[in-house]
């Protein structure tokens, strides 16, 4: 299940807490122009890692982002809107003879996208970020082998594991190039906590968040992702009787964001 857009939202407002060495390697990789795999589970701060590094000044206009999706010609398409906005120069020479670059992608088949784009990578190569990669067919494999093996061209990919990668699993086989992503130290887990419960205004509710907080940390195992989730679902009332709050129905929904 898709966290919430709130979550989302929320995460992004909060500094990087324990994470830092995770976003310097990231960077590291962006500007050596290296590929790379980051591994961690659904919370553990890839996706802020990402948007993080990719808002470190100066703007990087040859980093491309995008959101994994398990169809190979939605991935097409998103990639090309997504070098198309970004100023690809060979793509838009190639596609923006149209009057209507949107029309024009709806009646482009597979095979004519993925010729265009090696191509055009190709003649301009981009560092291209795919985030939540989740069971890649071997279509997806095919299509971004060519890429990865292409001079200049650089794929970092994030996911859960090493089997959510599914054919993609050739690719990044280099133990060297892959960042794994540790669960929050003791220290960092509870500055986390104070943060999300200072933004949410959990301070301000007159709770009881002593035994709370402990209840989240241990629950969480320093999983960023989920100590945020459980802070937000304690501001629904549905979860608090009094000055406490309901620890085990809300454990529970917060698992459900992280599942799937």
């Amino acid at each position: 299940m898709k966290r919430t857009r709130s979550l989302i939202v929320m995460e992004a407002n909060l500094p990087t807490v324990g994470l830092l060495n995770e976003r310097r390697r990231l960077l590291d990789a962006i500007r050596a122009h290296e590929s790379l795999l980051l591994l961690g589970p659904r919370g553990a701060g890839k996706t802020k890692i990402i948007r993080s590094a990719l808002e470190d000044p100066p703007p990087r206009n040859d980093v491309t982002y995008i959101p994994y999706t398990s169809t190979l010609h939605e991935l097409l398409i998103a990639l090309t809107r997504a070098l198309l906005e970004s100023g690809h120069r060979n793509l838009r020479r190639r596609v923006l003879a149209a009057s209507d670059p949107e029309e024009w992608l709806s009646h482009q088949t597979s095979i004519h996208l993925k010729g265009i784009l090696w191509n055009s990578l190709e003649a301009e190569p981009r560092t291209i970020i795919l985030d939540g990669v989740d069971g890649a067919s071997y279509p997806i494999f095919r299509f971004l082998q060519r890429l990865y093996f292409a001079r200049g061209m650089v794929i970092i990919a994030a996911a859960r594991d090493g089997m959510a990668l599914g054919a993609l699993g050739r690719l990044f086989w280099d133990p060297r190039k892959v960042l794994q992503f540790r669960p929050l130290t003791e220290p960092d887990a509870g500055r986390l906590f104070e943060l999300a419960a200072r933004s949410l205004g959990l301070r301000r509710l007159n709770l009881s968040l002593d035994e709370f907080r402990e209840k989240v940390l241990e629950a969480a195992g320093g999983n960023p992702g989920q100590i945020i989730e459980m802070c937000r679902l304690a501001t629904n009332p549905q979860y608090v009787a009094g000055r406490y709050i309901k620890f085990a129905p809300l454990r529970i929904d917060a698992l459900m964001r992280f599942m799937g």
